[in-house]
């Protein structure tokens, strides 16, 4: 009788677990190639010097 209660239930947090990390690996790369781009058109704009980005201190909202 419990396992048949707790199996599901077990499933279930596996599984919300497994999609939470999905989405949180999506929304990484997505906000990675923003910062990207944004340090991509400080550098070639002559705004900032490259070993400003290497440092991480170039992104600042």
């Amino acid at each position: 009788m419990e396992a048949a209660l707790i199996i599901p239930l077990v499933i279930l947090i596996i599984a919300g677990m497994i999609e939470l990390g999905w989405k949180l690996c999506e929304k990484v790369e997505i906000s990675s190639s923003e910062h990207t781009v944004y340090a991509r058109e400080l550098t070639e704009g002559g705004k900032l010097p490259p070993e400003k980005i290497l440092r991480g201190r170039w992104y600042i909202k």
